[in-house]
């Protein structure tokens, strides 16, 4: 009950710190002068009034994510000008690698008197204005009836701004990894039992020790990542550990892109991590234990190697060692496809707002119910 009570004391005191926070407030400032300068007449747009700060959970990174979807689908987004979810554009990093882009900020509905479609977390009668809406759900559930949608998981903000997707990779070119890790491994974040007592998984540094001590001698540990990728050298498993010495961000797609398969490790504390996305938009094959967190779970064998314990991992990994070069370009084949239709840039945001329904449930928290 302590805990509880100091963990509510202290998201009090980030709800409130924007109304007191000079930056916040010449951030708010900076927004509120954007209005609407940037909207040409005949683009679709779609409101985001959100004022709940649970929206900027994890730096704002699912925030950034579903705005850039919103861009990247043809949509212009205008933001309510809310304090606190308004301001972090400008305060958090995550969310402003979005501020090069084209977007408007109101004040209120009331100033826009054109159609459009609209994201609320806000209780009330639709405006006259908005064709469509979307009530964002902050609760931890799944999907009730056909009005739920969940929220999909998105490439990491860096990547969404500075890298175009999907990789102009062939399907058919050779890659010199069959198997690939990169990313944290420190003991402190990775080892956590949290994850396992939650969603009944590995933890990362789990399923490293298990596909590395399966692939035994074959594991290079590269020292330098850019002559690693120069290479015309291929290796079995090739691992990356970024507090050893990682790979630049600039070079990260090029990294999946030279692998057959990726070691899709959880995160910290959920499942999902936005470099299962990434490998996908590379066309990586995934190996992983969490298939069913994604809104259109993964299949084995055709578009991923699943498991579901330390010995199915082992097969796995043999698996992924042993396999054809046929039968890796086909299982690439099927990841290519699998990320067109459902993790290409503005898919999601399209997906949101076709069809006839005008109403709609935005699971925000989807990804962190264990299945």
């Amino acid at each position: 009950m302590i805990k509880r009570a100091g963990k509510n004391l202290e998201e009090f005191f980030r709800r409130m710190r924007p109304h007191f926070s000079p930056s916040h407030r010449r951030a708010y400032g900076r927004m509120i002068a954007r209005g609407l300068s940037d909207y040409h007449e005949g683009d679709p747009i779609v409101v985001c009034d959100l004022a709940n700060a649970a929206i900027d959970a994890v730096g704002g990174r699912y925030y950034s994510g579903m705005v850039r979807d919103i861009i990247e689908a043809g949509f212009f987004p205008v933001f309510v000008a809310h304090l606190t979810t308004v301001s972090s554009f400008v305060t958090k990093g995550k969310k402003s690698f979005l501020l090069e882009n084209r977007f408007g900020v109101i004040r209120s509905l009331k100033e826009l008197q054109k159609p459009y479609f609209l994201i609320t977390d806000r209780e009330g009668p639709a405006p006259e204005q908005a064709t469509k809406v979307v009530r964002m759900i902050y609760e931890h559930r799944l999907c009730q009836s056909g009005e739920d949608m969940e929220m999909p998981f998105f490439v990491h903000p860096y990547v969404g701004a500075r890298i175009k997707l999907p990789h102009p990779y062939r399907i058919e070119d050779p890659r010199m990894a069959r198997i690939f890790f990169g990313g944290n491994t420190t003991e402190d974040r990775y080892s956590k039992d949290s994850i396992g007592k939650t969603y009944r998984i590995l933890t990362r540094r789990q399923v490293l020790a298990v596909a590395t001590e399966t692939a035994g001698d074959g594991i290079h540990r590269p020292t330098n990542a850019v002559e690693w990728l120069a290479s015309s050298e291929a290796h079995p498993f090739v691992m990356f550990e970024t507090q050893k010495g990682g790979i630049p961000r600039d070079r990260w797609i090029d990294a999946l892109a030279n692998s057959d398969f990726f070691l899709a490790c959880p995160g910290v504390d959920m499942p999902l991590c936005h470099n299962l996305i990434e490998a996908m938009a590379a066309g990586a094959i995934p190996i992983l234990q969490y298939a069913a967190y994604l809104p259109t779970p993964l299949e084995n064998r055709v578009n991923a190697l699943t498991f579901d314990s330390a010995d199915t991992l082992r097969e796995a990994v043999e698996s992924a060692l042993g396999m054809s070069p046929g039968e890796v370009v086909q299982m690439r084949a099927n990841v290519s496809a699998y990320y067109q239709k459902h993790l290409a840039p503005g898919c999601f945001a399209r997906r949101l707002f076709d069809g006839n329904s005008t109403r709609k449930n935005l699971l925000f928290n989807a990804y962190r119910v264990p299945r």
